[in-house]
C-alpha cells in the first residue's frame, strides 16, 4: 500500500530547533521537508512562490512576525503543528485550528504522535480537533540533590558547572548542586540541545545570547569556551568564517 507523503515546511528562528525537527522528519517515512525557514517572511515567500505545503511546523515566538500572526494572515493555511518553548498560547493555537501543540524540547515519540494525527486528518484539512489535547510538558531529568531526586525540566536549564563529583545546575528557578558529573550529564542530555564548551562547563544551546572572543553569554553570565571545544560549538551553530 502506498504511503501518503506530507509536504511540510518548518518555520523557526532557532537553527537547532529546525535541525531537530528535520532530524525527526528523516526518521518518518511519510514526510518531505520542502522548506526550512528562519522567519515568517521567508515562509511567506515559499507560499507565494506556489510551493504545495500540506503541513507547517510553526514556532510562535519569532522576531518580527509571530507564528500566531503569520497563521492569522493566511487565507487558506496548510495544517499546522505549533512548536514552541511556551505553554501560554495553547488555547489561542487551538482556536486557530492547529492540529497539535508541541512544547520544546520535542521528543521523537511526541513528534510521531503529532504527525500521525496530521496524516489522519489529510482528507479534512482545516478541521479543528473537537477537544484539543493538553500540551505535553517538556522532558525532565532527575538528579540527586542532598538525599532526594529532584526533577529538573530540560527547557529550564541554562548551563552547568563542574565541581568534581558534583555539578552546579543553573536553571530559571535558581541553582542546584547535584551529585553527578558533567561526563554523565553529557551522556544523559539530548546532544542537539546541550553541548560541552569547556572542561568545566556545559550549556543549553537554546539559551545562548551571543558569543564574543572565547566566551559565550547566557543570561548575565560569561561562560568560557575551551579551545578544544570551540570548533564543535561553531559547527553546531552553523557558523562559518568569511
Amino acid at each position: 500500500m502506498s504511503v501518503n507523503r506530507l509536504r511540510c515546511m518548518i518555520i523557526d528562528d532557532e537553527p537547532l530547533a529546525r535541525q531537530l525537527i528535520e532530524s525527526h522528519c528523516r526518521q518518518m517515512g511519510n514526510i518531505e521537508v520542502v522548506a526550512s525557514c528562519k522567519s515568517a517572511l521567508d515562509a511567506f515567500q515559499v507560499l507565494h512562490d506556489g510551493s504545495a505545503i500540506d503541513l507547517m511546523f510553526l514556532d510562535i515566538q519569532m522576531p518580527g512576525i509571530t507564528g500566531l500572526s503569520f497563521l492569522k494572515s493566511l487565507k487558506e493555511p496548510p495544517k499546522v503543528i505549533f512548536t514552541t518553548a511556551y505553554t501560554d498560547h495553547a488555547v489561542e493555537a487551538f482556536e486557530l485550528e492547529a492540529l497539535d501543540y508541541l512544547v520544546k524540547p520535542i521528543t521523537f515519540e511526541r513528534f510521531f504522535k503529532a504527525v500521525q494525527r496530521a496524516s489522519g486528518k489529510s482528507a479534512t484539512a482545516g478541521t479543528a480537533l473537537s477537544a484539543p489535547p493538553a500540551p505535553t510538558g517538556p522532558e525532565a531529568i532527575f538528579l540527586k540533590v542532598n538525599r532526594r531526586l529532584l526533577r529538573i525540566e530540560l527547557q529550564e536549564i541554562q548551563y552547568m558547572e563542574s565541581l568534581g563529583d558534583y555539578v552546579k545546575v543553573f536553571t530559571d528557578k535558581g541553582m542546584e548542586v547535584c551529585y553527578t558529573t558533567l561526563h554523565k550529564l553529557e551522556e544523559l542530555l539530548p546532544e542537539l540541545l546541550f553541548l560541552r564548551v569547556h572542561r568545566s562547563y556545559m550549556i543549553s544551546l537554546q539559551r545562548i545570547n551571543f558569543l564574543e572572543g572565547n566566551f559565550v553569554k547566557i543570561g548575565d553570565t560569561d561562560i568560557p569556551i575551551g579551545q578544544t571545544y570551540k570548533e564543535t560549538l561553531m559547527k553546531r551553530l552553523n557558523y562559518k568564517e568569511g
